[in-house]
Parts: structure tokens; sequence; C-alpha cells
């Protein structure tokens, strides 16, 4: 694929309309990127973020939606699991002096910590109860008497809930004063109800059916969670868990039928939910996958010996992108994010979202697949004003 220019942004209005500039290092302490993983890179957007219009509500929705909600203690694959008390002192503490901004633009949450587990971390997690989000939206157009195509959207429930209140952290963002709304990157996350309603409607997209799963639960360590234990572990577990219990509790209760042609079936997903779609797209089940701030890091729990870097593996020491089999016809669109997590952090620890996000991208590239690269200048994690920009181009392409 040949190489776009970057883009000429000067759209101060879409700034303003956004809330305070997200604090940048100077340039002299960013890290210069080797140019053999810029050279992945099809388009460099930002540091303005204009929204595509495709991502703004227009009307009322037309078709159906569930809200829905799916028990542990129903589930034969992941009955729940939580971290211990004190989990952070039982993993391995790596280099911490290191800037890293939360969803807000704030500096270096106490919470999130640079720590993994390893042969020698002991057990860290114990049985724990929860309750999983499932929104499902049936656009008009979707005949749910015969299989149809579909979207998972990883952590669905939880931007769709950011994106019904984002317009109002803009506007706290531009008003007020406190170092949590300086940044307001979450000012433009949006609703991908109505961005996904607007491209069919607008024949962008076919009709498909669109799921919003939540994990199993959020914790204070990522390592020991239930969302670490579905998203980070780098095995097919997760996809035959969205299989076996998913689909068929959706088809159930809201009367769809879903089409197991890998082919008409898509999954996106963000950060830990990141890794997890790649590792979908890698079964060879889904073979349409949008990811941002993908967590390609050392980040899984249990340690697994025979992928001892869980994420990070993907691209870099098992190489496992290169190595396994290739999956044909799978698609895969991709945001890497400048001022990602860690992003000055040394590679040697496997613990740089940036550097990872570049590596998975020439992992992908090199292997021959089809995989369309964008680089978001001074952009955060998962940093929704980066999504609102390229997202309609994004997922078009997926299914082209």
């Amino acid at each position: 694929m040949s190489k776009i220019a970057p883009e000429d942004s000067n759209q101060s209005a879409a700034m303003s309309k956004k809330g305070a500039p997200i604090p940048v290092p100077d340039k002299d302490k960013r890290p210069v990127w080797d140019q053999v993983l810029m050279e992945t890179v099809d388009r460099i957007i930002g540091p303005d973020f204009p929204d595509d219009p495709l991502v703004k509500r227009s009307g009322k929705l037309k078709g159906k939606k569930w809200k829905l909600t799916m028990l542990s203690q129903d589930s034969k694959i992941y009955p729940g699991v939580a971290p211990v008390k004190n989990v952070m002192t039982l993993l391995e503490t790596l280099h911490e002096d290191c800037l890293a901004y939360d969803g807000f633009g704030s500096e270096k949450r106490e919470v999130f910590k640079c720590r993994v587990a390893n042969a020698e971390t002991p057990e860290i997690n114990q049985p724990a109860p929860y309750k999983r989000q499932v929104d499902v939206f049936v656009p008009e157009g979707v005949d749910a008497s015969t299989e149809s195509p579909f979207m998972i959207f990883l952590d669905g429930v939880m931007y769709e809930n950011l994106g019904e209140v984002s317009g109002y952290i803009g506007c706290l963002g531009k008003f007020c004063g406190c170092c949590c709304m300086k940044g307001a990157a979450h000012a433009g996350c949006i609703p991908f109800t109505n961005t996904m309603d607007n491209m069919i409607k607008t024949k962008e997209l076919k009709p498909m059916i669109c799921i919003f799963l939540d994990s199993g639960g959020f914790a204070e360590s990522i390592q020991g969670s239930q969302r670490g234990l579905e998203y980070d572990t780098v095995s097919n577990k997760f996809t035959e868990f969205v299989e076996e219990e998913v689909l068929p509790f959706i088809e159930k209760n809201c009367k769809v039928k879903f089409s197991k042609d890998p082919y008409q079936r898509a999954v996106m997903g963000t950060s830990s939910g990141g890794n997890a779609a790649i590792t979908m797209g890698m079964s060879g089940r889904y073979k349409r996958v949008v990811v941002s701030s993908a967590s390609c890091v050392n980040l899984g729990y249990p340690y697994n010996p025979e992928i001892p870097l869980s994420g990070w593996d993907y691209h870099s020491g098992k190489e496992l992108i290169k190595n396994r089999e290739k999956v044909e016809g799978l698609r895969v669109a991709m945001i890497t994010n400048e001022l990602d997590l860690m992003f000055q952090m040394d590679e040697k620890y496997f613990f740089n979202w940036t550097a990872a996000s570049l590596r998975t991208a020439k992992a992908l590239k090199d292997k021959g697949y089809d995989c369309l690269h964008f680089f978001a200048k001074e952009a955060i994690h998962v940093d929704g004003r980066a999504q609102a920009h390229c997202f309609p181009e994004l997922v078009k392409w997926a299914w082209s």
C-alpha cells in the first residue's frame, strides 16, 4: 500500500470544541521511532482531529436494541476471578520513572504501575462472581430470520456510555481548570451505535448486527482480573467463550441468527480489548479486525512459558504473527497513538504501547496481511478524538 502524506489539519475549531489540549512533552523528550517501523504507517493524523461527519447523531435510530446481562454463575468457561488483596506487591516491578496519561489527560495514575507476572509469580487471583453487560443493536435492513453479518465491540457498553456523555466532558474541558479535564481525550468518544447506523443508512456499510460486549470486570490490577484473563492471555479461550456462550445467548434472547462465515464477522477492540481482537482474528473466525492502542505488551496472567511475554510475543520474542500459519483473508485496521502508555519506556521492558503497536503493524505487513495503519500525533491511550476522526474510514476499509 502506498504511503499517504500527513494531513494538514488547521481545524482549530475542533480543538476548542473538545477542551484544552493534552500537555505534550518537549520534542527532545519524545522517542524517535525507527524508520523501518514508521514505514508501516499509511497515514499520519493529528494533532488536530476534526470529527468525521458520520460519527454525529443524526435522528432516531432505526432498528431494535436490547440490554442484556450475563451472569458468571451461568458460564462454564469463565466462572469468574478477581485479584487477591495487595496483588501489586506480588508482581515484578519494572522501571516506573516514565510519563503516562490516563483517559482525561492526567499524568501517571498511581493505580497504573508497571508490573508484570513471571514464572515466580504466585497465584494472584481468587474466585469472584461478576455480571457482564451486553447491548445488541439490530438495524433496519437486517433479516433476523437468516444468518446475519455482525460486528463485536469489546468493552462496548463502557465505550457506548462514554460516547453518550462525551459532549458534556468536552464542555467541562473548556471551562474547568482541574487537571482531570485538561486533556479531555474522552470528549471525542463516539456513540458507535449511531455511527454504525449512519454508515448503514448512507450505504457505507451493509446492514449488520452490532454487539457491544463488556468484559467480566475490571480490577486494581490487570493481572489477576477477569478482564485480563479474557483479553491478555493470548489464547483462543475467549474466542471459544464468545462462540459457545455469548452468541447463543444473544440468539436466544434477541431472536436473531449469526453468520458462521468468518468474512461476515468483525471485531473491534481497544487497549487489552485490542489485543483480544487480534487474537480473535488470528483464530480464523473473524476476518475483519479494527484496533486502537492494542495492548500487545507483557500483561498476561497466568504465566505461560510457551508465550512468556503474552501480547508482546505477537510481534517480538516468540514472533507469533510471523511464525503461526497465515490466516488467509484477514484484514486489520489499526491506530497507533504517539503518546500511548509508557511511550518513553525502553523497549527491553516489553511494556511500551506505542512501540508494541508499531511492531505489530510491521509483523502483520511482513506476513502479508492486509493492514491499514494510522499514526495519531500527540494522541494518548485509546484517544477518543482520533477514533472520532477516522473510525468510519477504518471500519469501512476492514469490511471492503
